[in-house]
């Protein structure tokens, strides 16, 4: 994410070259009725003006970690789950859950369904939700 460009701001997606061997693949960029959601016209935007290499997140990784855990904090999540790899997660169990394994699979750009099939084991949150279901 750090090291996105205009370059991989192409036709109204974002063009994501994945580290450790997973697939490329193309994200479509959606507006939103709320402005804070909308991410399509920023980035558009961003990718007429800027120039070169120009990075779309012009930050460290220690920073960004850094704004992550006080964002997270600031929002109440708990410290075992303030990381940046937290929201692919829920983002991912979400989109299994609507949308199915082999096309998150594909959205993932994973190469291997044990890659996405590691987003299918159940949190503490929801196993203790289901032991409450279970208990009436």
């Amino acid at each position: 994410m750090l090291a996105l460009t205009p370059d991989n701001i192409v036709d109204g997606c974002l063009d994501v070259r994945r580290r450790k061997g997973s697939n490329r693949t193309k994200q479509p960029l959606f507006s939103h009725e709320n402005p804070m959601l909308s991410v399509r016209d920023p980035l558009l935007a961003f990718a007429r003006r800027a120039t070169g290499k120009q990075r779309l997140f012009p930050i460290s990784r220690p920073t960004a970690w850094r704004r992550i855990q006080a964002y997270e904090s600031a929002a109440g999540i708990p410290a075992h789950k303030a990381h940046m790899h937290a929201l692919k997660h829920l983002c991912a169990m979400q989109l299994i859950d609507s949308a199915g394994i082999h096309r998150t699979q594909a959205w993932l750009g994973h190469k291997s369904m044990s890659s996405t099939g590691a987003y299918l084991k159940p949190s503490d949150d929801d196993m203790a939700a289901a032991r409450k279901a279970l208990e009436g």
